[in-house]
């Protein structure tokens, strides 16, 4: 009997490019408003960037999560008790294959496509050119691309010899190898982190070259995992809190700087800390050397830099390697550049973190950072992302009412507060038989292998503001 939906033709579909955490949450959306879509991605599996299969992930076999289950796990669907409490790249790509058959979105999931182009040509008509060399036409796009497309590589390593290996922190596959190597990590996040931990197993040296200090905090506070607890802190306590967060984090894994790494350049509740149970013991037992910002190339190909509180003078270094852990540009690959919309300082212009201002036919989800499990984030910009391609079928005046949100300033938004796990399909869970995930910010954030040239911003006001809209459609 023939596919139905693969009777419905493209120009009344929405394309979702990517299928990972945000192009499924996508997915399911639409589904459950009943807009056709087709789900494309590059890969031979759902699941995105946590595919093992995929030569461009940048994770790797060993890598852990830094942000637990509970926080890691969409509202309709828990993790399996039996998966432990900080999921390995494995266990994160069978939960999404899991999510794919639970909400039969394989069934519109073209795998091993990848978008070469989408153009718009007026409003909610896209030329699409695929890489099997179809070009079809969507009536609009959901770029669920996410932010490890464009791999930022500073200008100085242009100059490094040909002699030394470069690779960029996306390209990283484990240790094995690096018996007898010198190391150098270049970067100040939470990639830079656990690459330098990892590397430190095998080689001989390793040197991290940081240019901004952070705190680093353990994954569990005691028994239980630190964004948990997190989530239970008190917000009353106002300054308090602060005070008690910063003991506790000194007592349990101590001060970054008199480990030697530079002092944190942000108060702990305020820092994007990097998370790691092991980084400041290999710090402190001298398996990973401190180091500034790099400044240059010698003629002789050596690289320069500052010591590790940025103050000690230039030192010179010879290394076999130099992993980049520097961020990602943001922007998308398989769009024009003038259709990418951007601020004034380069920065993706987006309503709350997805919607481009004027454009009803198009959003992206995922392209901002924010402190503590994403997942939350990316079901809320799904969802009210599928709410207003639902609408644009009849007279909306909620999408009116929308519209007219997205051309002001985003702090004119409501920020009322609305229960945690209230997303489309977590209202549909008595049907679904799942549990809530109840979430407030956390000093924490979900695995990320970058800087920060993706833009951050506080997730607690994001989902509030978030929430806020989707209730103009509820």
């Amino acid at each position: 009997m023939p596919d139905l939906h693969d009777q419905i033709p493209s120009r009344e579909k929405v394309l979702i490019i990517g299928a990972g955490p945000a192009g499924l949450a996508a997915a399911a959306a639409l589904k459950a408003l009943e807009v056709p879509f087709d789900l494309v991605d590059r890969a031979k599996h759902v699941g995105g960037i946590w595919n093992e299969e995929r030569e461009d992930s940048p994770v790797w076999p060993a890598m852990e999560m830094i942000s637990s289950r509970e926080f890691t796990q969409y509202e309709d669907m828990l993790q399996p008790v039996s998966f432990p409490e900080f999921l390995s790249p494995g266990h994160m790509a069978k939960y999404l294959r899991a999510y794919a058959a639970r909400h039969q979105l394989t069934d519109h999931f073209r795998p091993r496509v990848a978008v070469r182009t989408a153009r718009p040509f007026e409003d909610g008509i896209w030329q699409v050119e695929l890489s099997t060399g179809e070009i079809l036409i969507y009536r609009a796009v959901i770029s669920a691309h996410g932010i490890s497309q464009r791999p930022h590589r500073p200008d100085w390593a242009a100059d490094v010899p040909k002699s030394v290996q470069v690779i960029h922190s996306s390209e990283w596959s484990g240790p094995d190898g690096l018996e007898g190597q010198r190391v150098l990590v270049v970067g100040s996040g939470q990639s830079a982190a656990d690459i330098s931990v990892d590397a430190a197993r095998r080689a001989l040296e390793v040197r991290w070259s940081m240019r901004t200090g952070h705190w680093v905090v353990p994954r569990r506070i005691g028994r239980v995992p630190g964004d948990v607890a997190a989530s239970r802190e008190p917000s009353v306590l106002g300054g308090l809190n602060a005070k008690i967060a910063k003991s506790v984090i000194s007592r349990t894994v101590g001060n970054p700087a008199a480990a030697g790494l530079p002092r944190p350049a942000a108060p702990l509740l305020e820092d994007s800390v990097i998370v790691s149970d092991d980084v400041l013991d290999r710090v402190r037992e001298g398996r990973i050397t401190p180091a500034g910002e790099v400044t240059g190339v010698e003629a002789d190909g050596t690289l320069t830099h500052l010591g590790p509180e940025l103050h000690a003078g230039h030192i010179r270094y010879a290394p076999d390697l130099i992993v980049l852990a520097t961020g990602y540009e943001v922007g998308a690959d398989h769009l024009p550049e003038d259709v990418v919309p951007r601020s004034a300082d380069g920065d993706l212009d987006l309503f709350l973190g997805a919607f481009p201002r004027g454009r009803d036919d198009l959003a992206f989800l995922g392209q901002q950072r924010v402190a503590g499990g994403v997942l939350p984030v990316l079901v809320e910009q799904a969802d009210l992302a599928a709410y207003v391609l639902a609408a644009r079928e009849g007279d909306s005046a909620a999408l009116r009412q929308f519209q007219r949100l997205r051309a002001g300033s985003e702090t004119a938004v409501q920020t009322a507060a609305t229960p945690a796990g209230g997303g489309m399909l977590g209202r549909l869970g008595g049907a679904l038989g799942a549990n809530r995930v109840t979430a407030r910010a956390a000093p924490t954030a979900t695995a990320t292998r970058g800087e920060n040239l993706v833009p951050s911003t506080d997730r607690d006001t994001l989902l509030a503001r978030l929430r806020s809209v989707r209730e103009l459609f509820d």
